[in-house]
């Protein structure tokens, strides 16, 4: 799969908030101050404003510590910022206070595998679908991690199952039509229409792809 593919910007907002916290016994925080933190850190992370973005959410955990929420995004934005060992410690520290969380199984899994740590990547996600089955995202990187680990049949489960969820998912389109070309031998028609989905959904033509159809054409 492609790398670049890996990380797209719609990790921040597409997962629903996770604000799990412990017990207000233990949490001596200003909650309401750091939503009003958070919400301006959010703001500035969709303007690209990482490092604003990233001191905006230090400062809610500071006010609202141990938030899962607020963990999970600053672990994000470092993602973002190519602080791959501080997100994955973040998001380790995230599931301490939350271990069915699906949005930092996912994301832990995702800077695995942009870590080429497949195994571990592969277990992750693993935990963010049976967390979340119906995240058509969780499904893509699945697919992803199971063919990095020469696993097919999961792999292709994992994608049709992403598309399935999301048909308008362009990456996951695009990631079908890689996983059938790769067969041996490739299944081009079926390739053929899930690249054109991608096509069709705005995703740029990939040139090694465009050359494949033409000689197979």
């Amino acid at each position: 799969m492609n790398k670049k593919k890996l990380f797209l910007y719609f990790i921040f907002f597409v997962f629903a908030p996770y604000s799990h916290k412990l017990s207000a016994k233990e949490n001596t925080s200003n909650p309401q101050a750091a939503r009003r933190v958070a919400a301006e850190a959010a703001k500035q992370y969709a303007q690209q404003q990482l490092p604003e973005a990233e001191k905006g959410f230090q400062e809610a955990l500071r006010l609202d510590p141990q938030n899962v929420e607020y963990l999970n995004r600053l672990a994000s934005v470092k993602t973002r910022l190519g602080k791959s060992a501080e997100a994955s410690a973040l998001l380790k520290e995230s599931l301490q206070h939350q271990l069915e969380n699906p949005t930092a199984w996912l994301l832990l899994g995702m800077n695995q595998l942009e870590d080429y740590q497949n195994e571990k990547a592969f277990a992750s996600l693993v935990q963010a679908v049976l967390y979340d089955s119906k995240n058509a995202h969780a499904q893509n990187y699945l697919g992803i991690a199971a063919q990095r680990n020469h696993w097919n049949d999961i792999s292709e489960a994992s994608l049709r199952k992403a598309v399935e969820l999301d048909p308008n998912y362009a990456d996951a389109q695009f990631n079908l039509a890689v996983y059938y070309l790769q067969l041996t031998p490739p299944l081009i028609e079926v390739a053929r229409r899930h690249y054109q989905r991608a096509l069709d959904l705005g995703m740029p033509h990939d040139l090694k792809i465009d050359e494949m159809m033409k000689k197979k054409g």
